[in-house]
């Protein structure tokens, strides 16, 4: 019945290619053992090369040595290639603070994808089961899931150039272990499956049983639902990639930029399901996926009142407003570009003359004159002053705390900070917008706007003209 039920996977959904090589990650439990004992036997008809990753994660001591023993020993009685990796969880552990059995399963994939490159594999073979699926969905439920999650696990997925497939998902647990006593096989028996410690088995031993006591038949139940909503998710599919290409405006590694407002205006449906697509296919953030609380971050931010906004997501991205834009992106982990030069230093123009601005943008040239240049357009980039009202040297520096400037059309002063939101500069260059002063007096903020002093009037007999050039 098993062989029948593998065969009849594998033909119906075109798992594998006649003759294709096939990476088996193998435990040593009942699960991979089956699935490698039967791929073993269909191989013979479909000239299938088999290979046997097996990942020791020297948790469990002399139990995790016994079960590499044992699959090493089958590997050579079935005359099939295999490769054991041992991996340090203890110390990741010890070195992130993550979770064990998170660090575990992103460490054992990695060890699938270094040894496939090494036998120049592409397809991975996982013995994730019928009852996995189950587990999976209910634990979802537990945690919070959209409907894309009701999917459960997929039957193939592409990871980092890993094709991952999974031809046991329609096969119960039951179904295994019949099979691996009906060929004596003995796999090894992990017995921390046993403790409750982990969420997963406490649904499996505490969670089911009780389930089963309303509805008996309720893992077909949850199989099916599954099974419907993975079919509804390829209608989905295609409006989400047409909701995606409206919205997307610059796309690189590990960055995303995307405009506001068509995507506020999509149904909220889909705007989860574009920020979903995003973080999972654009922004990988390992072998997980994201969860509903980082998409909702994501679209608590998007919405926001306030014009500049960012909220952490895990796996070191940040999603980041500014105006009506989005940005998702790497966290960075260097100082900002000449951040003490910017804050603490002033940089003296020249008169006439070009001038660099040494961490901050662009450069000033400033020139003198007895009349006012008529080829130079009004324009925010440049600024006209009357130069004998200007008594005091001239600098540029970067805005500071408290920063405020007189403005042509209003009463008294007005900050910085606000001239700078009202322009919608973003926040990550502010620190590196030029400020020219007289003295100690702010009398232009190029590309935003220029003070009341010395302005041109019927009395003015030399121009100081600055034009601030940015490459």
């Amino acid at each position: 019945m098993f062989l029948e039920q593998l065969k009849q996977q594998i033909e119906q959904q075109q798992l594998f290619n006649h003759g294709e090589k096939l990476l088996v990650a193998v435990s040593g439990g009942p699960d991979s053992m089956a699935l490698l004992y039967g791929l073993h036997q269909l191989s013979r008809q479909n000239d299938w090369k088999l290979f046997v990753v097996h990942v020791n994660h020297q948790l469990r001591g002399a139990d995790s040595e016994q079960d590499e023993e044992y699959v090493c020993r089958k590997c050579k009685d079935w005359n099939i290639p295999y490769a054991v990796d041992r991996i340090d969880v203890v110390k990741q552990v010890q070195q992130t603070g993550e979770n064990k059995q998170a660090v575990s399963r992103k460490l054992r994939y990695e060890s699938f994808l270094q040894v496939a490159k090494k036998w120049d594999i592409h397809t991975c073979v996982l013995a994730h089961h019928a009852d996995d699926q189950v587990e999976t969905v209910l634990m979802r439920l537990i945690r919070g899931t959209g409907v894309q999650g009701l999917t459960g696990i997929q039957q193939v997925r592409h990871w980092r150039g890993l094709r991952l497939v999974r031809p046991l998902l329609h096969v119960s647990r039951e179904m295994i272990e019949n099979y691996c006593e009906q060929e004596f096989l003995e796999p090894r028996m992990d017995l921390s499956n046993l403790s409750t410690e982990y969420t997963r088995n406490r649904v499996r031993l505490e969670l089911i049983p009780l389930l089963k006591s309303y509805n008996p038949q309720m893992k077909q139940s949850i199989l099916q639902l599954s099974d419907l909503v993975r079919d509804e998710e390829e209608v989905w599919d295609d409006l989400v990639q047409k909701s995606l290409s409206e919205i997307l405006l610059k796309k690189e590694k590990d960055y995303i930029t995307i405009a506001l407002t068509p995507f506020l205006q999509l149904p909220v449906a889909l705007q989860r399901r574009t920020v979903k697509l995003i973080l999972n296919c654009y922004l990988r953030q390992g072998v997980h996926e994201a969860t509903l609380e980082s998409v909702e971050q994501v679209r608590y931010v998007a919405a926001h009142n306030h014009p500049s906004v960012t909220v952490h997501l895990p796996g070191d991205w940040v999603a980041q407003k500014e105006y009506q834009v989005l940005h998702l992106q790497k966290k960075t982990k260097g100082k900002r570009v000449s951040a003490s030069k910017s804050v603490h230093d002033k940089i003296s123009l020249s008169i006439p003359g070009v001038t660099s601005l040494e961490g901050l943008l662009g450069k000033i040239e400033v020139i003198v004159s007895n009349k006012a240049l008529s080829e130079i357009d009004s324009c925010c980039d440049w600024a006209v002053f009357d130069a004998e009202q200007l008594l005091d040297r001239l600098y540029v520096r970067s805005r500071q705390p408290g920063d405020r400037m007189t403005c042509i059309g209003m009463d008294g002063t007005k900050k910085l900070k606000n001239l700078f939101m009202e322009a919608k500069i973003p926040r990550q260059h502010r620190h590196v917008h030029p400020v020219v002063l007289s003295g100690e007096t702010i009398i232009w903020v190029p590309g935003i706007r220029r003070s009341k002093d010395a302005q041109i009037t019927s009395k003015t007999k030399s121009y100081l003209t600055m034009r601030w050039i940015v490459e």
